[in-house]
């Protein structure tokens, strides 16, 4: 078996076996929080679905990202001839990503399993929702920081061009920033605190002086993105300047939210 393929489907077939064996090791022995009931069909019918939502997942971002390298007109019955001629590095970094994917779906299965399917997945769903709002952008403003900014200084003295991540902080800004707005209308709709899908959400919503720096935060972030999009490839220096007052302007702001999160 070629590289590419045998890549691929060790990083679908390691931590799907590994889940396997994990549950496994647990119907034989339970523990006080997982009993034997606990391995139920209705457990057994979430985890199958959410695994054959996951593979397809992966199928199409493999086609998507093999489109990008010049496979145009690719089909999912040609992926395992393609796989096959794929550069490796591509492919090392295709399998990192389904690599998590396996273990973030054994982690909802998991979560499934010791709560029931119902709570499972609102637990699952309410997690997701407020790594999107909050996690994701406390995550890009700490790469701003660490990682974007040094890389720049880094540049700037030696004159070699790194790969910019610009788009990137952009995108995931723009989307936390969003899920904040959008997070804002909710609360303000009568009953929204009743929905138990929402409830951990809420609570950066209430504290107001949380929610108003996470939005600083964000307003930032998106501000830095466009600056390395915009001015920084026409304007080098006055480019570099501006991103560095904005990654100054983060600190304080990030400082407080983590102190405030930690409040919570």
């Amino acid at each position: 078996m070629k590289f590419g393929k045998r890549s691929v489907m060790e990083a679908v077939i390691v931590p799907l076996v590994a889940w396997v064996v994990i549950w496994l090791f647990l119907y034989i022995r339970p523990t006080s929080g997982i009993q034997r009931e606990n391995f139920n069909v209705s457990w057994l019918i979430t985890t199958v679905v959410s695994l054959l939502l996951v593979l397809a997942f992966i199928a199409l971002v493999l086609k998507k990202r093999l489109r990008k390298v010049g496979y145009t007109d690719l089909k999912f019955k040609e992926l395992p001839q393609v796989l096959e001629k794929a550069d490796p590095e591509i492919i090392n970094d295709l399998t990192s990503g389904i690599f998590r994917a396996i273990l973030i779906w054994g982690a909802f299965s998991s979560g499934v399993l010791i709560n029931g399917p119902k709570k499972g997945i609102i637990l699952a769903i309410d997690f997701a929702l407020v790594f999107i709002t909050v996690g994701l952008l406390l995550i890009i403003s700490m790469v701003v920081l660490l990682m974007d900014v040094p890389l720049m200084l880094y540049e700037s003295l030696t004159g070699k061009r790194l790969s910019p991540i610009f788009k990137e902080i952009l995108l995931i800004s723009l989307v936390s920033g969003g899920s904040l707005v959008l997070l804002s209308c909710m609360a303000s709709h009568l009953g929204a605190s009743e929905i138990g899908l929402f409830r951990s959400l809420l609570k950066f919503y209430v504290n107001r002086d949380l929610y108003k720096n996470l939005l600083l935060l964000s307003a930032l972030n998106i501000l830095y993105g466009l600056v390395g999009i915009l001015i920084l490839p026409r304007r080098r220096r006055a480019g570099r300047l501006m991103l560095l007052l904005i990654a100054l302007a983060l600190v304080p702001i990030l400082i407080k939210v983590f102190i405030q999160l930690h409040s919570l």
